[in-house]
């Protein structure tokens, strides 16, 4: 027969294996297996919030031009000449912003009353260099012209995120005449273009985010009272 102190002793020696193995086999549950890569393991974090696509100004319809064959009531004021080419009436509140200096095809650049919204909004008339045949080609017209450069518009603005709307037709002091709304990611307004004696002329009209209503109205007055000169 065993010492009763035999027995106990080997009873705690075998019940402290058993605590052990289990102390053991949590662990090992809750850590990677060796040879794991810690850095993989999955853990809280902070939900990632995407940045909001900067809004881009829908391209304005050219229709608002066409539907009054790109003219309107001119204003009463005395006629401005635009260097040698034509004269133009202002519409009062708009005065002369233009930088001549560092540009050498703007004739005269407008900036509509701050009432209007879309500030700063503009108008400007160019007179382009080089006769049409040699710059564009000998069948060029003022459609196809226009249409070239609604497709390049990205390139002509300098943004890549710009686009152009369809080309449609009108007449300026006679003389057929396109435009088309565009858009840049900044301002959105019109382009439009005329062809006379060889020569390109166009026509920017463009606000911060659009062109309100009354800016195009007095825009149309001002291009309906051109008066060719040569």
């Amino acid at each position: 027969m065993q010492p009763v102190r035999s027995r106990r002793r080997r009873r705690f020696e075998a019940t402290w294996v058993v605590v052990v193995a289990s102390l053991a086999l949590s662990g090992a549950c809750g850590r990677p297996p060796a040879g794991a890569d810690v850095s993989s393991t999955p853990t809280a974090s902070a939900t990632r919030t995407e940045s909001p696509s900067p809004s881009v100004p829908p391209v304005p319809d050219a229709s608002q031009f066409v539907v009054s064959n790109c003219a309107g009531s001119a204003p009463n004021t005395p006629p401005r000449s635009l260097g040698r080419y034509y004269t133009i009436r202002v519409v009062p509140g708009w005065p002369d912003t233009g930088d001549y200096v560092h540009t050498e095809t703007l004739l005269l650049e407008l900036t509509a009353p701050q009432s209007y919204g879309y500030g700063p909004t503009k108008i400007q008339f160019h007179s382009d260099l080089g006769p049409v045949h040699t710059v564009y080609s000998p069948q060029a017209t003022a459609h196809s012209i226009a249409q070239q450069h609604a497709t390049s518009i990205a390139q002509d603005t300098g943004a890549p995120q710009a686009v152009a709307g369809a080309v449609k037709d009108c007449a300026v002091g006679g003389e057929p005449a396109s435009v088309f709304g565009f858009s840049d990611g900044t301002n959105a307004g019109y382009r439009l273009y005329t062809v006379r004696h060889d020569l390109l002329f166009e026509i920017h009209l463009f606000g911060n985010g659009g062109v309100s209503s009354q800016a195009i109205q007095d825009s149309l007055g001002m291009i309906g009272s051109l008066t060719w000169t040569s």
